[in-house]
């Protein structure tokens, strides 16, 4: 593989020095130096134009010799000209700043949807800016899963998950990233809240389906979040404080030296609701505390205008904490006997997430881009409980003490390096090519251990030790190739070796797009996606508060789906999005793990093998998505409408829809600026009722334990279940409303916003699940059966707050 990386990089560089003028450099927004992405870089009266990257950096390429005009525009941007004039063999860099433009009294999307719409071959792909995620009421701040969930094709669990399922993919199957690194849960409070704090979100680059070679290693869809650069020109910040939580974002240039230039930008958030507890008890030990934290920090550096370094970092953990203490005396006159004894319980249980990636770019020529990224991704979580039992007794002229100690420490850690080389070349006309390769070495370590101590006596047992490593390395290749002014191919394809499997993989991808005119085109993609690393977490699981991640083993098949994705798209001059995609989804070779069988006994019963009983699955998905979308004037917002089936299929219980399958979703998200400054968001979220195992009867088992010290002689009672997912839970329905208000303050002039939200208007009762009972006739005493009651999601919530900016 490396003999076939040189090779292609030797390549690329002999053809970049072919003879050709070229124009390039970047686009960035005047006031914050912001890279643009799908700026529209052209030259006037000609068919020469491209759109700029997800950085700002465009190249034009076999330009005439002459004099011509530059041509840059983008929604909600002053469009700008400038002349140049181009001779033989001869190179320009010229980097553009413009600024931004109010419309209708607001900015619009500064993103381009015109741009992407025309550029982008790739169908199921949306971008969603800081405007978008905050367009619908927040459950006490705005997430970003949260506004996903709300896009056609994705579905969620319940109100307490903020877990994305797309298309018929759990979880683990979506590859989630901050700036390029693989973030394994992206969580907080046990899936409520996402990792990702907004206030520092640029983009959040959204595949539903059919992505890109560039990607790989998942099989569902891809988010990729893009964090601020920072600002260049000056330094600004902003403050928010809600019922709940605490942003601050601060950012900047950095001091020039020695002709270098850059920006940093730094954002953390921490919520209180310890704080409240601690306020409520009024004591000086609390005896439960929960919170989450995180960070993040971005810096950028310009060496010179051919090369760039950017290191980013983000810190984030949930923190659960208990400690309990109690004293106890005892004194029996009558045997002489006196007991004085101090109990102490605590419990400490991290669980979160911590990356670093160093990225830089390189200008190897105009035509040739280069960008090498080194990152390490870290998730673990360590659950310690403890327990001390220390004293003195005293038995007529017999004295004594005692130190008992108990330690019980579950953990999971997974340590992810990567290196990842991309190289674009733009050096054949109406030909964009991208290529690279990347490796991945992931160790896994998950783990149990118990200790008792006394004053004399030490034993410590580890019954479950699971270290592992594994590698995958690929190598990926793609060219957009616009064959005509009105049909655009895109073909690429994915190598990649994984060390616990002798086989070398390839993944197909291929995207066809036909402009039926400058805003209507026909889209069409293809493509296969194998994955190598899975979750070992009950499938019906209601909460999932942790993931347990594994490797695929050598004895397993490499899962994979192959997606197969039709869609048309229209953007009216007005700016309005329509959308309508159907799609068909195939998996093979996944696992379900055995409900109740986390860990087993090996022979010996002295260790634990931990998840080792799966059912070999495979599944299916369908679906047809509706979007329309608007991004620009006083309404603003959404309506999303999707039909879709999943199915699955085990030994034990034959094919049967999965706990997230939904047949009908209906999503309306709306923001109105009623007067100026003045905001009023609402959403609707509509969903056919979720599958479920129903409980049809109860019956009475005679049990009998003949322990010594525990006997237990008598009936046990238990309930019949019908077939798997037979029936559904009552349909799901919420509507949320929010006020935002932006003003200044008349002390200090400095500019904040202020918001109210509530959550579940109509204090609509949806069923998390149900719980069973017996139902007795009150009069005779009599047993009729079983009744059930819905165990009820988000009542009626409200949240406030206050942002603001200096």
């Amino acid at each position: 593989m490396n003999h076939i990386i040189r090779i292609a990089l030797l390549l690329l560089l002999l053809v970049s020095t072919l003879m050709s003028q070229v124009i390039n450099g970047f686009v960035r927004d005047d006031a914050t130096g912001e890279p643009l992405s799908y700026a529209n870089v052209f030259i006037k009266d000609s068919n020469i134009g491209v759109a700029s990257g997800v950085d700002g950096y465009y190249a034009l390429t076999n330009i005439p010799i002459g004099e011509h005009t530059i041509i840059v525009s983008i929604i909600g941007y002053t469009m700008i000209t400038k002349d140049v004039s181009v001779k033989e063999r001869e190179n320009f860099r010229i980097d553009f700043r413009i600024s931004a433009e109010a419309i209708e009294g607001q900015r619009v999307d500064v993103f381009g949807e015109a741009q992407k719409m025309r550029q982008l071959v790739e169908p199921s792909r949306i971008s969603l800016d800081l405007r978008t995620i905050e367009t619908a009421p927040a459950f006490i701040e705005p997430d970003l899963f949260r506004t996903i969930q709300m896009l056609p094709g994705v579905q969620t669990i319940n109100d307490y998950s903020s877990a994305l399922y797309v298309r018929g993919s759990t979880p683990d199957q979506n590859l989630i990233m901050m700036d390029g690194i693989t973030i394994y849960n992206p969580y907080h409070l046990g899936g409520i809240f996402s990792t990702f704090n907004t206030s520092s979100i640029k983009e959040a680059d959204f595949h539903a389906g059919g992505f890109t070679a560039r990607y790989g290693g998942r099989m569902g869809a891809i988010l990729n979040v893009v964090t601020r650069e920072g600002n260049t020109e000056k330094f600004e910040g902003s403050y928010n404080v809600s019922s709940m939580s605490s942003k601050l974002l601060l950012e900047g240039p950095l001091p020039k030296v020695y002709g270098m230039k850059g920006s940093w930008m730094l954002a953390g958030r921490r919520t209180y609701l310890d704080q409240f507890i601690n306020l409520l008890v009024r004591g000086d030990d609390l005896p439960f505390r929960y919170y989450f934290y995180d960070y993040q920090g971005k810096v950028n550096l310009d060496i010179n205008q051919d090369h760039r370094l950017t290191y980013s970092r983000f810190y984030g953990d949930d923190i659960v904490e208990f400690s309990f203490s109690d004293t106890y005396s005892d004194y029996n006159v009558v045997e002489d006997y006196e007991q004085n004894e101090e109990n102490t319980t605590h419990l400490n249980w991290p669980w979160g997430n911590k990356t670093n990636s160093l990225t830089w770019r390189w200008l190897i020529s105009p035509k040739l881009v280069a960008r090498t990224f080194l990152a390490n991704s870290r998730y673990r979580f360590d659950f310690n409980f403890g327990l001390q039992q220390k004293g003195n007794w005293r038995d007529g002229s017999d004295t004594g003490t005692y130190d008992d100690r108990f330690e019980f420490d579950f953990y999971d850690i997974i340590n992810d390096n990567t290196i990842e080389t991309e190289l674009s070349w733009h050096g054949i006309a109406n030909h964009q090519i991208m290529g690279g390769f990347q490796i991945k070495k992931v160790d896994y370590d998950l783990g149990m251990d118990f200790k008792f101590e006394t004053l004399d006596t030490l034993i410590s047992l580890s019954p479950l030790s699971q270290k592992d490593q594994t590698v995958e390395s690929s190598l990926f290749l793609q060219d957009k190739w616009n064959l005509t002014q009105k049909i655009i191919l895109q073909i690429g394809g994915r190598f990649m070796d994984y060390s616990e499997h002798d086989e070398l993989y390839f993944d197909p991808r291929l995207g066809f797009k036909y402009l039926v005119k400058e805003d209507l085109s026909f889209k069409l993609s293809l493509g296969r996606y194998h994955q190598f690393l899975t979750i070992a977490n009950p499938e019906d699981e209601t909460w999932r508060i942790i993931d347990f991640w594994l490797g695929i083993t050598e004895e397993q098949k490499a899962p994979y789906s192959d997606h197969y994705i039709l869609g048309l798209e229209y953007l009216s001059e007005d700016n309005w999005l329509f959308r309508c995609e159907t799609y068909y989804k195939h998996f093979e070779n996944l696992i379900t793990l055995k409900q109740g069988q986390l860990f087993t006994e090996d022979e010996s019963g002295a260790r634990f093998t931990p998840f080792n009983e799966f059912y070999p699955t495979k599944a299916y998905a369908y679906g047809v998505e509706l979007l329309y979308k608007k991004t620009a004037g006083r309404l603003r917002g959404w309506i999303g409408y999707t039909y879709a089936e999943t199915k699955k299929h085990i030994d034990k219980h034959g094919w049967y829809n999965p706990k997230y399958d939904r047949r009908h979703t209906l999503n309306i998200v709306g923001d109105f600026r009623l007067i100026e400054n003045l905001h009023f968001s609402t959403s609707l979220q509509s969903s056919s009722g979720q599958p479920h195992t129903p409980a049809i009867g109860r019956y009475q088992e005679w049990q009998v334990n003949n322990d010594p010290y525990m006997p237990f002689y008598g009936f046990t009672e238990a309930y019949l279940v019908g077939k798997k997912n037979s029936e559904l839970l009552t349909p799901y329905f919420r509507i949320d409303m929010g006020f935002k208000h932006k003003t200044v303050g008349k002390i200090l002039k400095i500019p904040y916003e202020r918001f109210f939200q509530i959550v579940n208007v109509t204090n609509y009762v949806n069923a998390l699940n149900y719980q069973y009972r017996a139902k007795v006739n009150r009069s005779t005493g009599e047993t009729l059966g079983i009744e059930r009651a819905a165990v009820p999601m988000f009542p009626t919530l409200i949240a406030f707050g206050y942002r603001w900016s200096f």
